[in-house]
């Protein structure tokens, strides 16, 4: 009783350990604190989960009106999560339209639930929740409707879940795309762990389908088997507060560096600097990366370039994409591959850690460092290193 009782809060309790967390960053940002929103949400409805499995008939039978709507509501909330990180750097609540399924059927089952007698009530907890024996039907019909109810939470809950998934990813692989053509590192920039949890939550939504399917109820005084979804949601909502907690940089911060563009620009023009941007080829700026030793500064934008070359970085990005085919950041990692293979060839190196290789070649970290090399090269930097 005892495990099925920590188990059964586990859920919970880590959604409070990152809504903490989340909350007390020094580095707390508008997204961050919209996370801690939904994963306060998240924890009154692993409250009701609690509930449930613990047999608290009475508390579960008031909470679960909630949890309808706290259940429906997190996939897209979420959603407005990734739009947070993604397109929006202030909330814009004419997107609370998103939240209309969740309160309208969260209302419909409170309103049954006010109507319904205590012999109604005791009979859709006991018999179409726990499906005790001594409480099957013939249903009267407030008990019919709270059934009906049951039916479209799953039916809404899988369309959201498709919904939020599929524009979720649309967004993410819109911003990083974005990213890469603007930032020469995109470390901590790009969104790839978000867009992993997205498939996470899609995994989540099959164990709570499979759950629903089954009955929630196989699990209760099962013991050690409410362990899989336990420790399933657990996983995943850790997951879910880690990529948040770690991930500081946001659309705010983008649009931030694009303004800060634009005002050297105006300025640089308000000098009246020439504009080259009739004459620049892709081998001028490739001449002008290769002598300038550009490709060295791990914080290089592609509007260092522009501002340089006295041209807009849409002419930059329009002769890296159409005429060299690639984005910003993979054709300048091309240079640091090409300057690190370089040095791996000359003795005069060979004391080098690959910690040191990777940040004099403008590496933003070691990781970032052997993902590229490998991309590239097709093997490890330190087998490169042994067979040159």
């Amino acid at each position: 009783m005892l495990i099925q009782l920590i188990l059964s809060v586990m859920p919970m309790f880590v959604c409070l350990f990152w809504v903490v967390l989340l909350l007390c960053d020094n580095n707390r940002n508008l997204p961050k604190n919209y996370l801690a929103f939904f994963l306060s949400l998240s924890a009154i409805n692993y409250f009701v989960h609690a509930a449930f499995f613990n047999r608290q008939y009475d508390l579960f039978a008031f909470t679960d009106n909630i949890w309808v709507f706290t259940s429906l509501s997190s996939y897209p909330l979420y959603y407005y999560y990734i739009r947070l990180l993604t397109r929006e750097i202030r909330i814009d609540w004419r997107w609370s339209w998103i939240l209309l399924p969740a309160m309208v059927l969260s209302i419909f089952s409170f309103v049954i639930y006010f109507a319904m007698s205590p012999e109604e009530l005791n009979l859709f907890v006991r018999g179409v929740m726990y499906h005790e024996q001594g409480f099957t039907g013939p249903y009267p019909r407030l008990v019919r409707l709270q059934v009906l109810r049951t039916t479209l939470f799953k039916a809404f809950f899988l369309v959201q879940v498709i919904l939020s998934v599929w524009f979720g990813y649309r967004l993410i692989v819109r911003y990083n795309k974005e990213v890469k053509e603007f930032y020469s590192n995109t470390g901590g920039k790009d969104l790839s762990s978000v867009k992993w949890i997205l498939f996470a939550f899609l995994f989540a939504s099959v164990v709570s389908l499979v759950s629903n399917v089954i009955g929630k109820d196989f699990f209760v005084d099962k013991g050690p088997l409410i362990a899989f979804p336990a420790l399933t949601h657990s996983l995943f909502l850790f997951f879910i507060g880690y990529v948040g907690y770690h991930q500081n940089f946001t659309v705010a911060d983008f649009t931030n560096d694009v303004n800060d563009y634009r005002k050297k620009r105006l300025r640089a023009t308000e000098r009246k600097q020439p504009a080259l941007s009739d004459r620049i080829t892709k081998q001028h700026l490739s001449d002008l990366l290769r002598k300038n030793e550009l490709y060295k500064n791990p914080e290089l934008r592609i509007t260092d370039i522009a501002l340089m070359a006295g041209t807009n970085r849409t002419y930059i990005s329009r002769i890296v994409n159409e005429e060299m085919q690639t984005n910003f950041c993979d054709w300048v990692n091309g240079f640091r591959i090409e300057y690190v293979k370089g040095i791996m060839k000359n003795p005069e190196y060979d004391n080098l850690s690959m910690l040191q290789i990777a940040e004099m070649s403008g590496f933003s970290s070691l990781s970032a460092f052997y993902r590229v090399f490998k991309a590239k090269e097709g093997i490890a930097p330190g087998e490169y290193r042994e067979h040159k």
